[in-house]
C-alpha cells in the first residue's frame, strides 16, 4: 500500500506535519518491495505538485542516464586519435562532469598514459575549459568556445558535420589556436523518459527540454522522447531564466534537474524536482527528490498530489455540508418551528460518526496506489 512516511521517527502511515519531509513507498508485505521512494519535503510541496501544468526538462542525467560514452573520434591532420584523447584526458582528470567521466573512461579503454603535465586551469563556465598541457596551450569545450576564442573549426569541420547528422554531443579540442580534434559522445536516454512525457501530456501537463548541448543533439533528443519544446545551448546561469520564461506565460512550472548548474533553475520553479542520482546542491534546492531517478516518478508525485488534494476537498466538503445542517438543528433553530430536535447523546453520536467518515475516506488515499505507474 501506499505510505506516507515521516522522513525521519513517527509512526508509519501518520504523517507528522513538523518532521522534515515525506516519502512514498510503493507496496509491500511486511517488507518493503518495489518502493517508489519519492521524497516530498513538506506538506504545502505535496498540495502544490497538484497544480503543475508545465514540467521543464533538464537533459544529460535527468532524461539521460547521465553515462556517456566515447562513440567517435576525428582527428585534424597532423594529431593522431589516441593523442587527442591522452590531451582530454589530461584537461577533463580533475572534473566530474558526465562528458570527463566519458573521456577519462575512453582513455583508460586505450590504456594511455597519464603523464601530462597540467597548470593554469581554467574552467570556461558552459563552454568547457582551457590549460597548459605539457607546455601546449589547450582548449577543451563546445562551439561556442572556439567561437569565442577565434579558433577556426575548417580543420576539423568533417567531423563536425558527421556529428552533427549523428546528433551527437561533440567535445571539441584546439591545441596552440588550432582545431586538433572532435569527438562525439553518446548518452543512452533513459527507458522510461519517453513514457514519462507521455504520461505527462495524458493530464494536460506540457514538456519542454533547457540542455546546454547545442540545437541538433537537443532536438533529436526531444523528438525522439516526444517533447515539442526545446531550449538549446543555455548556458547554466541562464537556465533559471528559461523557468521564468515559462511562468510569465501563466504556466506553474516545475524543474527537474541533477547537477550543480540546475540548482537556480530548481529554486526559481514553482516546484523543483531533483534526481536522487543529482549533487548534493540540486537536492538541497528541489522540493522533491525521486530517489531512483526515474522521470515516470514525476508522474506518479502529480498522480499522489492530485490524490491528496481531492480527499482534502472530500472532507471539507463533507465536514463543511454536515455542519451547516446538523449545528442548527442541534442548537434548536427549528425546534419551535418544525419541532425539530437533538437529544445530546445523538448529538455526539452524529458527531463522532463525522469524524470517523472523514478519517476513513482519508484512509482510503492508500487507494491511490492502484493508479501509480509501476
Amino acid at each position: 500500500m501506499t505510505s506516507l512516511d515521516p522522513l525521519f521517527n513517527g509512526p508509519r502511515g501518520v504523517p507528522n506535519l513538523f518532521q522534515n519531509g515525506f516519502t512514498v513507498h510503493g507496496s509491500d508485505d511486511g517488507d518493503r518491495k518495489d518502493p517508489h521512494n519519492i521524497l516530498i519535503k513538506d506538506a504545502a510541496t505535496l498540495e502544490g505538485t497538484s497544480r503543475i501544468t508545465s514540467v521543464a526538462f533538464d537533459k544529460t542525467g535527468t532524461l539521460t542516464e547521465g553515462r556517456p560514452l566515447v562513440s567517435a573520434v576525428y582527428a585534424a591532420e597532423g594529431m593522431d586519435e589516441n593523442e587527442a584523447i591522452r590531451r582530454l584526458a589530461a584537461a577533463e582528470q580533475n572534473s566530474s562532469h558526465p562528458l570527463a567521466v566519458a573521456i577519462l573512461a575512453e582513455a583508460a579503454q586505450r590504456k594511455l598514459p597519464q603523464t601530462a603535465h597540467v597548470k593554469d586551469f581554467q574552467n570556461v563556465a558552459g563552454h568547457g575549459l582551457q590549460a597548459t598541457i605539457d607546455g601546449k596551450n589547450v582548449l577543451v569545450g563546445n562551439a561556442s568556445l572556439f567561437t569565442d576564442k577565434k579558433v577556426a573549426f575548417a580543420p576539423i569541420q568533417k567531423g563536425i558535420d558527421q556529428q552533427l547528422a549523428a546528433g551527437q554531443t561533440m567535445i571539441l579540442l584546439a591545441v596552440d589556436g588550432k582545431a586538433a580534434a572532435v569527438v562525439g559522445v553518446t548518452d543512452p536516454i533513459k527507458p522510461s523518459a519517453k513514457r514519462a512525457v507521455a504520461e505527462l501530456k495524458k493530464l494536460g501537463i506540457k514538456a519542454a527540454m533547457v540542455s546546454g548541448d547545442n540545437q541538433a543533439v537537443a532536438e533529436r533528443v526531444g523528438r525522439e522522447i516526444g517533447i515539442d519544446r526545446v531550449f538549446a545551448e543555455v548556458l547554466p546561469e541562464n537556465k533559471a531564466d528559461f523557468v521564468k520564461k515559462l511562468q510569465s506565460e501563466g504556466e506553474f512550472v516545475a524543474m527537474v534537474g541533477d547537477g550543480v548548474n540546475d540548482a537556480p533553475a530548481l529554486a526559481q520553479a514553482d516546484i523543483g524536482i531533483a534526481i536522487g542520482a543529482g549533487t548534493d546542491v540540486a537536492i538541497e534546492a528541489a522540493k522533491i527528490v525521486l530517489m531512483k531517478s526515474d522521470p515516470l516518478d514525476i508522474v506518479n508525485a502529480i498522480l499522489l498530489s492530485k490524490a491528496t488534494v481531492r480527499k482534502m476537498k472530500q472532507n471539507l466538503v463533507w465536514a463543511s455540508v454536515y455542519n451547516v445542517l446538523a449545528i442548527p438543528v442541534a442548537a434548536g433553530a427549528f425546534y419551535h418551528s418544525l419541532g425539530w430536535s437533538l437529544r445530546p447523546e445523538v448529538s455526539a453520536l452524529l458527531m463522532s460518526a463525522s469524524s470517523i467518515i472523514v478519517a476513513v475516506n482519508a484512509v482510503m488515499l492508500r487507494r491511490s496506489e492502484r493508479d501509480l505507474i509501476k
